[in-house]
């Protein structure tokens, strides 16, 4: 599992969420499908959110029972969760980007 690997421990429910959504590629696959969709050119211009990225968020998101603006500052403030969510080192985004994205899912 990606966590262990790095030395991080999550909390028992999320390391068996993360490893469950390790092993679902066909609905990571539909996640990618449903955000590229209606795109003109999805392979050019500005690198969004990834499918994995999406999909952990809102399953965080609901778990968790947050708002999209509590979900964005506990993923920017904890290593455990950007690494649960696959955004490590990358800035997350905005409160209001995942709701929009979410909108497409």
């Amino acid at each position: 599992m990606r966590q262990r690997d790095q030395g991080i421990r999550l909390e028992p429910l999320l390391e068996a969420i993360s490893g469950f959504l390790d092993d679902q590629r066909d609905v990571i696959e539909r996640v990618r499908r449903d955000l590229v969709r209606g795109l003109k050119q999805p392979d050019s211009g500005r690198h969004g959110l990834t499918a994995t990225q999406v999909l952990r968020s809102l399953v965080l998101m609901r778990l968790k029972n947050w708002d999209y603006r509590e979900l964005r500052e506990r993923i920017a403030d904890g290593l455990t969760l950007r690494q649960f969510t696959d955004f490590y080192c990358a800035p997350v985004p905005k409160s209001t980007t995942p709701s929009s994205v979410a909108s497409s899912v």
